[in-house]
């Protein structure tokens, strides 16, 4: 064995014939992976890695609001020396910057980084750059060597009830955060099995970027989840301290050096151990001049900013200490300041504002000039609309973050969460129920005007009415269920290997279907004879290929760039299904009849196909009933009419919103551009004009 290189808890070992993998489990034991197993660690982390630098880009772009080539800021850090970890550190000096960040990270031994800054210095700024140059760097490594695929994570809807007691181990924390970033990477965000998802972590393959520390508890509360989180992060891995990055307030991560809980053992710290810390600084003047110029360059060939901005160039040369002055070497106010002056404004009136009201009338101004700079055609939002909506959903993220949840990231699907724990669910319940029982007497009366009868006569027509009123009790269960699924369709699965593994695993679909026919026609047939009853026997196989349809383009929604995306795959999850099975049974069953009674010829049919219709919808909403499309539908008319919401369709509103730069994706999730402006839209609560 001539090398051997280390990633997370992978040793790979280059024996000549091929990489074999060597793996330590928690109990020492070491597990050898061939090298087809280590080929298909490449294929699905290359997968994730591509997916995640496609999504991370964009993100990264819209927070910069440039259409040109985005450029942030050169932000710079310096190592924080912490007192109490002072001899656990990754022993790594140096300061540097945005565009040395990677370089920085790689020089580290352990692998550990945990970022800091004031609110709105630039910690996920920071952090975006890290994992895309780290994703770039690792192209250019030969593919056998291995990867570690970094991947932001919002440590906010880590939304597990057990973190806030102090009492939970700090192995069973860790190990609940492995399944939440197994979720993570598997539950929508990214294409990738939650199988190989669970690989990959398991192997050490994922880089976890925990961003958001501070924001897991409720301001001002104990920070008891970050401390249980931070626990978690000191257990060891399979052989060691894993590799990890997190961001934090300074302020916060200040009280976690110096707080203390009663289930600590001795000698262990609240704060990450075997790390580096690392502290952004505010921009210097220089730089934010510079930025400036770059984002609105003059005419004239001196260099200098657009005549607009001039005053404030001046400003800042001669007063590097005003209240402007400060305010714009926060990198997130700079980024609303030219956001708010970007095509028209004089910024010179904030050179005239007293340092309690620049925030303030910025924030005020942001709203209007984002409705006015983003006035598509067939949007035409009112500041009143913008306000009123935006408001609803930061003050529903500010109750949920006193609940324990997550109190930065909204999913569209859990829209029914803002219009009240219950009543969507209620109208959910009786909706889809009365539907479905709807379809089911509709198909007993067609059976009743065929054959005079509303109880079949013999016992497998019974068995049938059985099953259908379990069907309703079935949908109204989980129609109620808090949790709504999340699924779309995706026919481009019919061109890889995964989606032809899929198809050979959903022909044993029809294969059941006609198994279990054949053996109800055999039943069947007792009373009403043996065509008849291997006629009807045979339409089981409908149900088997409806299914089968289902299992080959059925797939969690992956990464969307738009919000709306994201309900959009699950209605047309929805309507397909729908169609599929109500297709599919009045085929099966107009074929199955027309067998049966060949003389009547195509009015057999007939009657065949709309029972069969009838009962396929409703067995189709069965399918459907959890879906998140459902509760969506219901929330948005129930928020209208409590004037919660404007007037007007969610999802482009959303897709406008993040256009416009005051939301951002984080996965599947929406977030506010910053939690300064979710915090100061919640406060306003004028009402809707």
């Amino acid at each position: 064995m001539s090398r051997s290189t280390v990633w997370g808890s992978l040793y790979q070992v280059d024996s000549g014939g091929g990489d074999v993998t060597l793996q330590h489990e928690g109990n020492g034991d070491i597990i050898v992976a061939l090298p087809q197993q280590h080929e298909a660690l490449l294929g699905w982390a290359q997968t994730l890695a591509s997916s995640v630098r496609r999504q991370e880009a964009d993100v990264r772009d819209r927070l910069l609001a440039d259409a040109g080539d985005p450029e942030a800021a050169d932000l710079e850090f310096h190592r924080t020396e912490l007192d109490l970890v002072r001899w656990r550190d990754d022993e790594k000096s140096g300061d540097g910057s945005l565009s040395t960040i990677a370089a920085f990270y790689t020089g580290l031994r352990r692998g550990r980084l945990v970022v800091l800054g004031n609110a709105g210095a630039g910690k996920t700024v920071l952090v975006m750059q890290l994992l895309l140059d780290l994703i770039d760097s690792q192209k250019q490594e030969p593919t056998e060597r291995g990867r570690l695929v970094p991947v932001r994570l919002s440590l906010p809807s880590f939304e597990d009830s057990r973190l806030a007691s102090p009492d939970m181990a700090p192995a069973t924390v860790a190990k609940l955060l492995d399944d939440w970033i197994v979720r993570q990477i598997s539950s929508g965000a990214h294409p990738l099995k939650r199988r190989h998802a669970r690989e990959l972590v398991r192997a050490g393959w994922v880089l976890p970027i925990l961003d958001g520390l501070d924001e897991m508890d409720p301001e001002g509360a104990d920070p008891t989840r970050a401390l249980a989180v931070i626990r978690a992060l000191n257990t060891h891995g399979h052989h060691g301290p894993q590799p990890i990055v997190v961001t934090c307030r300074a302020d916060l991560y200040r009280r976690l050096e110096q707080s203390s809980s009663p289930a600590m053992r001795p000698g262990e710290v609240p704060v990450l151990q075997d790390a580096a810390v690392v502290s952004l600084l505010p921009l210097d003047i220089d730089r934010v001049r510079q930025h400036l110029a770059y984002r609105f360059p003059g005419r004239s060939p001196d260099g200098k900013v657009a005549d607009r901005w001039r005053p404030i160039d001046e400003h800042l040369t001669n007063h590097p200490d005003s209240p402007l002055a400060r305010l714009l070497c926060s990198p997130l106010w700079l980024f609303v300041t030219v956001a708010t002056y970007l095509n028209h404004g004089k910024p010179e009136e904030l050179t005239r504002l007293p340092e309690g009201g620049l925030r303030d009338f910025l924030l005020a101004r942001l709203l209007p000039e984002s409705v006015a700079q983003h006035q598509y055609s067939g949007t035409g939002y009112s500041e009143s609309e913008v306000r009123q909506w935006l408001g609803t959903l930061a003050r529903h993220l500010a109750m949920a973050r006193q609940q324990g949840r997550s109190g930065a990231d909204f999913y569209p699907h859990q829209l029914w969460r803002v219009a009240g724990g219950y009543m969507p669910r209620i109208v959910s319940m009786v909706l889809q129920g009365v539907l479905t029982a709807l379809f089911l007497l509709f198909a007993l009366s067609h059976y009743h005007a065929t054959t005079s009868y509303w109880i079949p006569p013999y016992a497998p027509g019974r068995a049938l009415l059985l099953a259908g009123l379990l069907l309703v009790i079935w949908v109204i269960a989980r129609a109620g269920r808090s949790a709504a699924r999340l699924r779309g369709l995706d026919t481009s699965l019919l061109r890889t290997p995964s989606g032809r593994r899929r198809m050979l695993f959903a022909l044993v679909w029809p294969v059941a279907g006609l198994t279990v026919g054949y053996a109800f026609g055999i039943w069947f047939s007792q009373g009403y004879g043996p065509r008849v009853g291997q006629a009807y026997g045979l339409s089981f196989v409908s149900v088997g290929l409806v299914l089968a349809t289902e299992i080959v383009l059925a797939r969690r929604p992956s990464a969307v760039s738009q919000p709306s995306r994201l309900m959009g795959q699950a209605l047309a999850f929805q309507a397909v299904v729908l169609t599929c099975y109500g297709l599919a049974f009045s085929a099966g069953f107009g074929a199955a009849n027309l067998a049966a009674y060949p003389w009547l010829s195509w009015t057999a049919f007939g009657d065949g196909a709309v029972l069969g219709l009838w009962l396929g919808l409703a067995i189709g909403i069965g399918r459907t009933c959890d879906s998140a499309w459902t509760l969506y539908a219901i929330a948005v008319p129930i928020l209208i009419a409590h004037r919660r919401f404007p007037r007007r369709r969610l999802g482009p509103f959303l897709d406008w919103a993040y256009d416009a730069g005051l939301f951002r994706l984080s996965g599947i999730a929406v977030q506010f551009r910053h939690h300064a402006l979710q915090d100061w839209i919640g406060r306003d609560t004028r009402p809707i004009a």
